[in-house]
C-alpha cells in the first residue's frame, strides 16, 4: 500500500489494537453465502497490486454473473478499471473514514472481499461493511485478519497473482484463466499516436520504454540508477536503431530529464503527460519496456508487451511481471531481496537514495536480455 511513514505509523500502532478489539464483536460463519447479490472489493494499493488481482476479481465476476460487484479503490487503480468489464460499481476512496464507512454500511454488501495483504486501514472498512461474509488475508504479524470471518494465508516468496487466486478458490469460483488484462479505449490510442506524430518519432522505429522510477513515492531505493539507464539508452539506440521513451508519473519528470539530458540520442520524455490507460496503450505500441518492480512494470506485462524487470529489494518470485514475454534481471548480492510485504527494507538508502544492491545490476546485463527480444 503506497503510504507515506505516520499512516504507516498509525496503521500499525492504533491498527492492530483496534483489530483486536473489534475482533471481541466478530461472529464467523461456517459456509459463505452460496449466492451473493452484492459483493464488494477493497483495494486501496499502489496499481501494481490491483493489476494482479485482475485474475482473481474475473473468476468471480464469471462464478456470479448476477451480482452487482463493487470496488472501493484509490483514484489510480480506478483509472485503470474505468472500462473494467468485471466491474459494475466503482467507489473513490477518500477522506474522512467515518463517511466511508456510511456509504458502505448503506450499500448492504453481503460478501466483503479485501484485497490487501497488510494493512489495517482495508481490514477496518471491511469489517465496518456489516457483511455477513467477510474475507481477506491471514499475514504474519500484522494482526489484521481478526476482522474477517474467512481468512486466506498469504503465503511470502509466492507470485501474488496466485496469493490472490486463493481467495477465489476459498470461496469455490473456478479459476479459468490466470493472464493480466488492460482495456485501453480508442481515445487511448489515438492520444498515444498523436503524440508520437508530435514528438517527430519515425514510423518505422520500435519503441523501447524506459520507466526509471520504481517504487512509492519518495522511496527509491527500487530504482536503477539514472547513469545506468542513460548507458543502455545508448547501446540500445546504435544497436537496433530503436526510439527511446521516458516514461513515469508527474511528480518522476526530474529523474527523466535527467536521464534524456545525458544521452547521445534523443529521447522523448512523456513522463507526466499519460493517464494510466494512456499508459497501457504506449506499452502496447511498444517493442520492449524495462522497469523496476513498480505497477507501471505490472502493467506494461499485462498489455502482453515484452518486460524486462530489474529487482533489487524485491523478490521476482513474489512480485516479478506475470507474463510470458519476461525477463527478470536480479541484484547480485547475498541479501538481496529483503521485501515481502513491501516496506521492510534490510539496509538503509544511498546517498541518492538508491539501494546498493540496485547498483548491482550491470548494464551489460540487462542489454543481453534486452537483445533476446530485440535481435
Amino acid at each position: 500500500m503506497q503510504s507515506n511513514r505516520l499512516q504507516q505509523y498509525l496503521d500499525r500502532y492504533v491498527g492492530i489494537p483496534l483489530c483486536g478489539l473489534l475482533s471481541l464483536f466478530c461472529r464467523h460463519v461456517r459456509e459463505p453465502h452460496r449466492h451473493p447479490q452484492k459483493i464488494l472489493f477493497i483495494q486501496l494499493s499502489a496499481l501494481g497490486d490491483t493489476i494482479l488481482a485482475v485474475p482473481t476479481i474475473r473468476a468471480i465476476r464469471q462464478a456470479f454473473p448476477d451480482a452487482e460487484i463493487t470496488m472501493l479503490a484509490s483514484g489510480p487503480n480506478l483509472n485503470y478499471l474505468a472500462n473494467c468489464p468485471y466491474i459494475d460499481k466503482r467507489i473513490r476512496f477518500q477522506m474522512p473514514v467515518y463517511r466511508m464507512i456510511r456509504l458502505l454500511r448503506r450499500e448492504q454488501f453481503d460478501w466483503a472481499i479485501d484485497l490487501e495483504h497488510w494493512p489495517r486501514l482495508s481490514a477496518l472498512l471491511t469489517y465496518a461493511t456489516g457483511a455477513p461474509m467477510r474475507i481477506g488475508f491471514r499475514t504474519k504479524g500484522q494482526g489484521r485478519h481478526f476482522l474477517f470471518t474467512e481468512t486466506v494465508p498469504h503465503i511470502g516468496g509466492r507470485h501474488e497473482v496466485r496469493n490472490f487466486l486463493d481467495i477465489a478458490t476459498r470461496l469455490a469460483c473456478p479459476v479459468q484463466a490466470f493472464d493480466l488484462e488492460v482495456w485501453c479505449d480508442s481515445a487511448a490510442r489515438t492520444w498515444v499516436r498523436e503524440t508520437l506524430i508530435q514528438e517527430q518519432v519515425p514510423p518505422n522505429a520500435p519503441l523501447v520504454a524506459l520507466h526509471p522510477e520504481a517504487g512509492r513515492r519518495g522511496e527509491p531505493r527500487r530504482r536503477w540508477s539514472p547513469e545506468s539507464y542513460v548507458a543502455l539508452a545508448d547501446a540500445l539506440v546504435e544497436r537496433f536503431g530503436v526510439q527511446i521513451v521516458l516514461t513515469g508519473a508527474p511528480d518522476e519528470v526530474n529523474i527523466s530529464e535527467q536521464i534524456a539530458s545525458q544521452t547521445r540520442h534523443r529521447a522523448v520524455i512523456l513522463t507526466g503527460r499519460t493517464d494510466v490507460n494512456q499508459l497501457a496503450a504506449l506499452f502496447s505500441d511498444a517493442a520492449l519496456v524495462v522497469s523496476g518492480n513498480c505497477g507501471p512494470m505490472h502493467l506494461a506485462a499485462a498489455t502482453g508487451t515484452p518486460v524486462i524487470g530489474l529487482h533489487g529489494p524485491t523478490n521476482a518470485a513474489q512480485w516479478g511481471p506475470w507474463s510470458r514475454d519476461v525477463s527478470i534481471v536480479r541484484a547480485a548480492m547475498p541479501c538481496s531481496p529483503c521485501l515481502n510485504l513491501g516496506f521492510e527494507y534490510g539496509c538503509q538508502a544511498l546517498p541518492d537514495g538508491t539501494s546498493p544492491c540496485m547498483w548491482s545490476i550491470g548494464v551489460e546485463s540487462v542489454f543481453r536480455e534486452c537483445d533476446r527480444f530485440l535481435a
